[in-house]
């Protein structure tokens, strides 16, 4: 953030640097924007990694017994080394001999030690391990377009491909490269890869106009490149749908230059009259027309035509250019509701009613639907600036430019929404926009000799541009644009010169201010060298192959057919007989394989029974028999029974044959089951449960089949090859094994003579003289011990965190960097292109591995604090917290002989703790977001749900609204969701568009169905909750009076460890004063038996769909031992038998409809030390409490309200700018509520975005964080 003095600081350079003593001066340091008066001290919790790892002592005289100590309970015990290992899971803290705690630290979680630490290892991985020729072909391994129908399948494509590389010059080069860039986010990893090596070769042409390099060189590298990219469907969709951007017969240069030529082409009689020259002649030398001379003929033309062919009609719309009049006259149509040149109204407006009359009612649509027409004009003008200025008027145009440019340059937060065509780019705009503004004003007043004299030779220098590592030439083009290019131009007229030099003005500001952004990326760049290097090396070296489409097909079909028989072999009585990740059938254990085949059902093995009558393995006979013989004995049903003898040795003796073969076929593709169980479950539930149905009875070869199996086969073809980089990534993060642990170091621990792989990833720590055990710890935090007679330990190279902090880094930019420029105007300069261009390619990188990777990054920063510190290294002088309560801290001063209790934890800077109340999008962003420095700062993370999602795996979820996110949500869901995000929003092989998702990459924005996206997010949010990386609780409605600063609940909502302040002291008596209470236990009612119930008596009875509910016992069979419940006000009536009753209950006219049971009490236990130096425990009737509003003891916690607005209150978002109540000591609080309303399509997300954006930042603010936030609120 920077303060509005920096921008009129930069604004007095550009005006000092018009001075003509000194045109040239040195770019000074600048800070952009502005926020607040006060100066915001930042909280970087990545500073305190760099502390060196503590001499940790292990105390004690036996290392089979250690002491362990439970803040929470104040208690401490000795405990063996397989009980600590599961204790350490559950926050019991190891102690030190003298009972002290013992924080376990790790500087490495710093991104700049880990870079500085494995950028060299790294390196000398790739050279020692991968070698050129493993790289992979991919003209032979990425053919995707031998598979397609057509004749002319390939002949196009050969054709564009001469084309693009006979007009490829620097001019071209350099257009076409800026693109595809944009392109680079929404493909996949071998497919931006493919994109990124065509944008290599143009960066080589355009960087080289003298050609240093011999041009033959440089059309080949472009050919070869443009060969592989083609047999690619997607990436070739891209080359073509780009090339507009490139000019096919001369540059606008050359048509300014020698403009009498154009001109005399262009009025020849003959040429203009005489067809099919006149077709395209006019359109090629011409100018554009004015909106003064409007091409009036084929307005004309176009309006006879359309009323002598019809409305309606597809040859209509085809001649005249135009839509169907009740499409684009209907200002009410759902799918206008949106900026206007973003559905082609604009164009249909004015192709039906002329220039000046379709205007106005374009403009009409704007007003009524309250769209921002200068903001429309400014994105529309990024994508056609010349059809813009003159059908939009370029005063218009060159005030709403200006504007804008001076809007991003001044205020706080820069773009809002990350508008990918609203951020500001000077190069791009001086290379490829200002050659057809000065086109366009030249056309307006009138060619003439100086416009081929001095205006074409201009643009040329302008379309020349390239990227250099200051800006220096851009602001030289700038001053002579504004000294001799604007005047004459503009033909002398005010009112063009005015905003046209206003705009000029704010680009040479946003040069100044570029300078100081373009530090803070190389520092980010700079710490993440390593990973961007990995990754990028790591796309070129795996092999993407996958296999052809019909045995992919084949394998799909088979593996339908014999999983039934696998699953029975996978799990039989505890023992695995088959490993599909490997295909190992154990057939050393042949009679535990015909145990369980013979343990399966007829129906389940005759799948498999079908593939042998295919292959002539078995007769078809024999099966019918075997069939017949099972009905006979035990009926219809039989077949669903278990086989038993009626399965002959001969028959298991094929069917383990035909398992084997069809494993062993598995692995040399890489196609084994788990792989296909991927594709499968990728799959919309209702069409995955027709495909197998479908499958298994034998109609594979039917329509609908084939049509669910083909799109099975193209995501099968992504679970390959995010299979292969799982592969690859495990070979490169093996090391050589060695015998010399160093401290802190990794490690693979190994069975000696077990080839199966590694145990775990281990860090180690010490080793004793007398014994051969070696003690690790774990990244959970627990400590095991191996004994080097039975283990070997081998190095760990962490390539896959590397990848993810790279990764991580990606998506820091676009969130502290890009609110003013874009991403693409840091590209512009050559000593960060490089390193930016492959970290886009880096960020598209998704497999299963690198999400473990993720998950195991964040349970490390959980497990090895960087905040806290032992108490014995606590230095006089210095400023700590200690940890008085449960999120309660206190900051004192250390000094010398100071009594301090060691049972308690001390920090350098206190945990950043967070509540975030809402488990919607916006809430479900946040945590995930904001747990990594929940975390690093030692604190802890909680989510409340008022919904039961949590418990029925996202069933409530049903929301479907479309919203459309912007680039803030995009970048943040494609690195917290990793392979999730790749499945939703981005293409499959061979599809246009992504499977739930949709993509708007121009814009930067992405669309999706609430329901979706929240099932994703869910998705990911219950990985994190397994791991014990944060807590959730379900059903948990809370309420926060932001004026009061209070969280409240009713007691019906409690959870176990919720803090309530009660008036009731720690000894237990009624007090006057307010005490903190935790929830230890909630005690449910006892279930009832048939033999507790009593006839015609009401019980609480649980029923799936209805919840729990009042029933009255009405009648007992007791010869069929059914039991009649009934509810006559719902009309529902259920009977069971007595050995299959539902949930019953005893009755309680408090119980809540949708919870499984009542509790019958709750235990509270105190938080302090009662008289006896004990916790207190006491119980009460819940019914007492159940609708009684608890206060909640927060502490010193973040709380992000995230719920929905409601109805009843005007306000959007408002920030607590003060701290009172129970939370009086809370020296770095956060208190944001946000009422935010879902609007359909109107960007309904981009006012939540900006809390979740603030909620990450809260936690890098310790003490400014309010009014951090307060400012915030200046843009909304």
């Amino acid at each position: 953030m920077a303060d509005r003095n920096d921008y009129v600081a930069a604004l007095g350079k550009v005006f000092s640097d018009d001075a003509p003593a000194n045109p040239k001066k040195s770019v000074k340091k600048a800070r952009v924007g502005f926020a607040a008066d006060v100066d915001v001290k930042e909280f970087e919790v990545e500073n305190y990694g760099d502390v060196e790892a503590d001499n940790v002592s292990y105390g004690g005289k036996s290392t089979k017994r250690l002491k362990v100590y439970d803040a929470k309970q104040r208690q401490s015990w000795y405990v063996d080394q397989k009980t600590y290992a599961l204790l350490s899971k559950r926050n019991i803290t190891r102690t030190d001999s003298e009972g002290g705690i013992i924080p376990i630290q790790d500087k490495t979680t710093d991104d700049k030690t880990f870079n500085e630490k494995y950028d060299l290892d790294l390196e000398e991985l790739f050279d020692s391990k991968v070698s050129d020729k493993d790289a992979i072909l991919w003209t032979d391994s990425n053919n995707e377009v031998v598979t397609r129908k057509g004749c002319g399948k390939t002949a196009w494509r050969n054709a564009y491909r001469r084309l693009v590389v006979h007009v490829m010059d620097p001019k071209n080069a350099i257009r076409f490269s800026r693109a595809l860039q944009i392109q680079l986010d929404y493909l996949m990893a071998h497919e931006a890869l493919l994109l990124n090596d065509i944008i290599v070769v143009l960066d080589k042409i355009s960087d080289d106009p003298r050609n240093h390099t011999s041009k033959k060189k440089k059309k080949m590298d472009l050919n070869i490149a443009l060969t592989k990219a083609l047999l690619n469907v997607n990436v070739g969709r891209i080359l073509v749908a780009n090339s507009g951007t490139i000019s096919y017969f001369f540059h606008p240069d050359t048509r300014v230059g020698k403009n009498r030529t154009f001109n005399f082409w262009s009025t020849t009689p003959l040429l203009t009259t005489l067809p099919p020259i006149s077709w395209f002649i006019p359109s090629i030398f011409t100018f554009t027309p004015s909106e003064n001379f409007i091409g009036s003929r084929a307005h004309a033309t176009n309006s006879i035509l359309r009323s002598v062919l019809g409305p309606g009609r597809f040859l209509t719309r085809l001649i005249t250019g135009g839509r169907e009049e009740f499409v684009v006259d209907d200002l009410k149509a759902i799918a206008q509701n949106l900026a206007a040149e973003t559905t082609g109204f604009e164009a249909a407006m004015r192709a039906q009613f002329g220039n000046h009359a379709g205007r106005q009612k374009v403009n009409e649509f704007r007003i009524e639907n309250r769209l921002p027409t200068d903001e429309s004009a400014v994105r529309s003008f990024i994508g056609s600036p010349i059809s813009t200025m003159v059908n939009n008027g370029v005063v218009h145009i060159l005030r709403a430019l200006a504007n804008h440019w001076e809007g991003l340059n001044t205020i706080p937060f820069g773009n809002f929404a990350h508008q990918r065509m609203e951020q500001l780019n000077v190069n791009v705009i001086l290379r490829f926009h200002i050659p057809f503004v000065l086109m366009t004003l030249a056309n307006l007043r009138g060619w003439c000799s100086w416009d081929s004299m001095v205006l074409g030779p201009f643009i040329t220098k302008l379309m020349n541009l390239r990227p250099t590592d200051t800006m220096d030439p851009a602001n030289e083009l700038l001053n002579e644009l504004n000294s001799n290019i604007v005047d004459n131009v503009c033909g002398g007229i005010f009112s063009r010169i005015e905003p046209f030099q206003r705009w000029i003005t704010q680009m040479r500001v946003a040069n100044e201010l570029i300078m100081t952004e373009k530090e803070k990326v190389q520092t980010i760049l700079s710490s993440v060298t390593a990973g961007i290097e990995a990754g990028y090396k790591l796309t070129k070296t795996v092999d993407w192959m996958v296999p052809d489409n019909v045995t992919m097909l084949k394998y799909v079909v088979q593996h339908i057919k014999l999983d039934p028989a696998k699953k029975r072999l996978r799990q039989y009585n505890g023992d695995r007989l088959v490993d599909e990740q490997t295909g190992i059938l154990f057939t050393a254990s042949l009679d535990r394989i015909t145990e369980a085949l013979r343990a399966s059902s007829f129906n389940e093995l005759m799948p498999a029974f079908d593939m042998l009558t295919k292959s002539n393995k078995m007769s078809k006979t024999t099966i019918d028999s075997m069939k017949e013989n099972i009905i006979r004995t035990n009926g219809e049903a039989g077949t669903d029974m278990e086989i038993n003898n009626n399965l002959s040795s001969e028959m298991i003796s094929s069917l383990v044959s035909l398992l084997q073969q069809d494993l062993e076929q598995r692995q040399k593709l890489y196609l084994n089951d788990h792989v296909c169980k991927l594709a499968l479950n990728a799959l919309r539930p209702r069409d995955k449960r027709t495909l197998l149905e479908m499958v298994q009875k034998g109609y594979e070869n039917t329509r609908p089949a084939q049509l669910l199996l083909r799109r099975t086969r193209t995501l099968l073809k992504r679970e390959v090859r995010r299979a292969a980089l799982d592969r690859q990534l495990t070979l490169l993060s093996k090391g050589e094994i060695t015998n010399n642990l160093v401290e802190d170091e990794w490690y693979l621990v190994e069975r000696i003579g077990d080839a199966s792989g590694s145990l775990g990833i281990y860090q180690y720590r010490t080793s004793r003289s007398t014994t051969n055990d070696v003690l690790f710890i774990a990244r959970t935090g627990a400590e095991e011990r191996f004994d080097r007679t039975h283990y070997q330990f081998r190095k760990y190279v962490p390539i896959g965190e590397a990848i993810v902090r790279a990764q991580k880094a990606f998506m820091v930019i676009e969130l502290d960097l890009l609110k003013r420029f874009a991403y693409a105007a840091y590209m512009e300069f050559s000593d960060l292109r490089d390193d930016l261009l492959k970290l886009q390619t880096v960020s598209g990188i998704n497999c299963y591995a690198l999400d473990e990777a993720r998950l195991n990054g964040l349970v490390h920063i959980k497990s090895h604090s960087s905040t806290q510190i032992s108490w014995k290294d606590l230095q006089p002088g210095h400023n700590y917290f200690i940890e008085v309560k449960p999120y309660k801290y206190e900051l004192f001063e250390y000094a010398e002989g100071m009594d301090l209790d060691n049972r308690k934890r001390y920090f350098k800077t206190a945990p950043q703790n967070m509540i975030v109340v809402g488990g919607g999008p916006t809430g479900l962003l946040t945590t995930l977001h904001s747990l990594e420095n929940c975390l690093r700062s030692g604190g802890t993370m909680k989510l409340y749900e008022a919904r039961d999602a949590f418990e029925k795996a996202g069933g409530t979820y049903e929301r479907a609204q479309v919203v459309r996110l912007d680039s803030r949500w995009v970048r943040m869901l494609r690195f917290h969701l990793g392979t999730l995000y790749e499945d939703v929003w981005i293409p499959a092989t061979e599809e246009t568009d992504s499977h739930l998702g949709n993509t708007l990459p121009t814009q930067g924005f992405i669309e999706i169905t609430i329901k979706d996206m929240e099932a994703i997010m869910h998705l990911e949010v219950s990985k994190l909750w397994s791991r014990d990386l944060l807590e959730i609780y379900a059903r948990s409605s809370a309420n926060f009076d932001y004026k009061k600063n209070v969280m409240t609940k009713l007691g019906n909502a409690l959870k176990e460890k919720d803090l309530v302040k009660r008036r009731v002291d720690p000894n237990g008596e009624p007090s006057e004063e307010f005490h903190t209470w935790e929830v230890v236990q909630l005690i449910s009612h006892e279930t009832l038996s048939a033999g507790d119930l009593t006839l015609g008596g009401t019980y609480n009875v649980y029923i799936r769909q209805q919840g729990l509910i009042a029933m009255r016992l009405v009648s007992i069979d007791l010869h069929g031992g059914l039991y009649a419940l009934q509810n006559k006000e719902l009309g529902i009536t259920v009977k069971a038998p007595k050995t299959n009753l539902p949930t019953i209950y005893e009755h309680d006219p408090n119980a809540k409809s949708g919870a499984h049971s009542t509790f019958k009490t709750i235990v509270f236990q105190s938080t302090e030390l009662n008289s006896q130096g004990k916790l207190t425990r006491y119980e009460v009737d819940f019914k007492t409490i159940a609708n009684e509003t608890h206060v909640m003891d927060v502490g010193q916690t973040n709380i992000a309200f995230a719920l929905g607005k409601p109805a009843t209150t005007k306000e959007h978002l408002t920030c607590c700018p003060y701290v009172s109540g129970s939370m009086c000591n809370c020296l770095s609080c956060l208190c944001v509520i946000l009422f935010l309303k879902c609007v359909v399509l109107l960007f309904p997300l981009f006012h939540r975005s900006l809390m979740v954006y603030h909620a990450f930042k809260a936690l890098r603010y310790q003490w400014e964080c309010t009014t951090l936030v307060r400012h915030a609120l200046v843009k909304v």
